[in-house]
């Protein structure tokens, strides 16, 4: 016996272009919590799609309890009780939650699936997570945190030696994320292995008894995390020291470019007025499920307002009927749904970069491909996107390298106005701080920013000004933020 529930030895992957993983080991002993780190890109995921199944490596061994194993896809892994839940919601929007939870691994005699054993399970997984709710409902009616808590209870649900949880809290509460840590906490105690993968660093020096950092596909340090500090970690996931986006105070024109009038939407927002200046950052906070995201596809055109409120843009009365409408007018948008709202998978890195762009790029009714070719090579340098070229398909990147992608798109377009719905989530330390000075960058250059976040964080980083809602309305504003904590923008919520 090796003393390890799984190890990973000499691990090589190779994609087109570029060698993801370069002989990797890593080591994981029975009921620890190990976190793996790294920046976007360094091969994290890439490594867990080799330990389940998903990529067949190039090089290496991978051995259970001392003995090789050969694991070919994540069905296998599953057997081997080795689960992963990906950071990218996976469920079937129109299946209950009992059937979310139990699909392919269906409780029942034969070919006959007894339903009632399954959803009493289904209830009691979600149990364990402190989660109560009827689990005859329909996933697509579920805030994107309890989709998250589902897809967790899924993973219980093969009784799992080794649970890999990337990025787990990207959609939870606090709350939430404080029940999903007594869970892990639950499940090391009775002997389960977990690898956590997490941008949150707070949470790797509470939760993490050990963790492997990774850089450009090679493991640079394995270490216990009582012998290591948050800024070590930073570093060497860095390879150099990072400095962290902190608050500066910019003045902000008078000068109003977006403004909504008593804007209503059954069952998502009430009475909702608000204004947006040139070059302003306003970030919009509050609770998960609070009516942020909605508002604001009523804005960019996703769904439509009731009759009654008012748009106007730049003082003029507008009518946003979709989101072609709104890009007409100079207005971007970039969803916290990144994978199924944000990329098409399917398409190049210049393709997703350059689509909104096209039309400016016709001459004589062709597009001219070169020029395009050149802007986006010139933003996969300025933002250090990490991809073979820029004919690489967008969906080979790291999360976080599709979201510089996106986010250079609407710089590329030369948008007015910039809605970004949690532009961060799921990004290292680095590529958040990059991402800050860009929204600044903007901002100073006169286009108005609208950044929805639930990281308190990011939002006294980053604010010129936060708007509050709750339950659907805006509760208040702070203006001041300079001084601002955490408390004050929950007491506004609250009021």
């Amino acid at each position: 016996m090796s003393g390890f529930v799984v190890e990973m030895k000499g691990i090589t992957k190779r994609f087109p272009g570029t060698r993801a993983l370069d002989n990797v080991d890593l080591s994981i002993r029975p009921g620890e919590i190990h976190a793996l780190l790294g920046e976007n890109g360094a091969g994290k995921s890439t490594l867990m799609n080799c330990l389940v199944g998903q990529y067949l490596m190039d090089e290496g061994e991978i051995f259970m309890d001392g003995q090789p194993v050969y694991i070919s896809s994540p069905k296998e892994a599953s057997k081997k009780h080795i689960v992963i839940v990906p950071q990218e919601l996976n469920l079937i929007p129109e299946a209950t939650i009992a059937e979310n939870i139990f699909l392919g691994n269906e409780r029942g005699k034969g070919i006959k699936i007894d339903w009632k054993k399954a959803e009493k399970e289904a209830a009691k997984l979600l149990e364990l997570l402190d989660v109560e709710i009827d689990v005859l409902q329909k996933v697509k009616h579920l805030s994107a945190a309890y989709q998250q808590l589902v897809s967790i209870a899924r993973a219980l649900a093969y009784s799992p030696r080794v649970l890999i949880l990337d990025e787990p809290t990207a959609v939870l509460t606090n709350r939430e994320s404080e029940s999903l840590f007594a869970s892990m906490q639950r499940l090391k105690k009775a002997g389960t292995s977990m690898i956590f993968i997490t941008h949150h660093l707070d949470e790797v020096m509470e939760q993490a008894d050990r963790a492997t950092i990774m850089r450009d596909g090679q493991i640079v340090k394995v270490t216990e995390i009582k012998d290591i500090t948050k800024e070590e970690i930073i570093t060497n996931m860095a390879g150099r020291k990072v400095i962290e986006s902190r608050h500066i105070k910019r003045n902000v024109s008078d000068e109003i470019f977006f403004e909504a009038e008593n804007l209503n939407r059954e069952g998502e927002f009430q009475d909702i007025n608000f204004q947006v200046r040139k070059g302003e950052i306003l970030c919009v906070a509050g609770l998960v499920g609070a009516g942020r995201t909605e508002i604001f596809k009523s804005v960019f055109g996703i769904t439509r307002p009731e009759s009654g409120g008012k748009m106007y843009v730049s003082g003029q009365e507008i009518d946003i009927t979709d989101p072609r409408a709104a890009i007409k007018l100079g207005m971007g948008y970039i969803s916290e749904e990144r994978r199924h709202d944000g990329i098409t998978p399917g398409m190049s890195v210049m393709e997703n970069m350059m689509l909104p762009s096209y039309d400016q790029l016709k001459k004589k009714g062709f597009i001219n491909f070169k020029q395009a070719g050149k802007i986006t090579d010139e933003y996969i340098r300025r933002f250090r996107i990490k991809t073979a070229g820029r004919d690489a398909l967008i969906k080979n990147l790291s999360g976080g390298n599709q979201q510089k992608v996106i986010v250079a798109r609407w710089i590329a377009k030369g948008v007015k106005m910039l809605i970004m719905d949690e532009p961060t989530r799921g990004i290292d330390v680095n590529a958040k701080a990059e991402i800050h000075a860009l929204v600044r960058e903007l901002a100073d250059n006169g286009v108005a920013v609208v950044v929805i976040s639930s990281e308190m964080e990011e939002v006294l980083a980053l604010a010129d000004r936060v708007m509050i809602v709750h339950q659907g309305r805006i509760k208040g504003y702070i203006e001041e933020v300079d001084m601002t904590t955490e408390e004050d923008v929950l007491k506004v919520a609250f009021q």
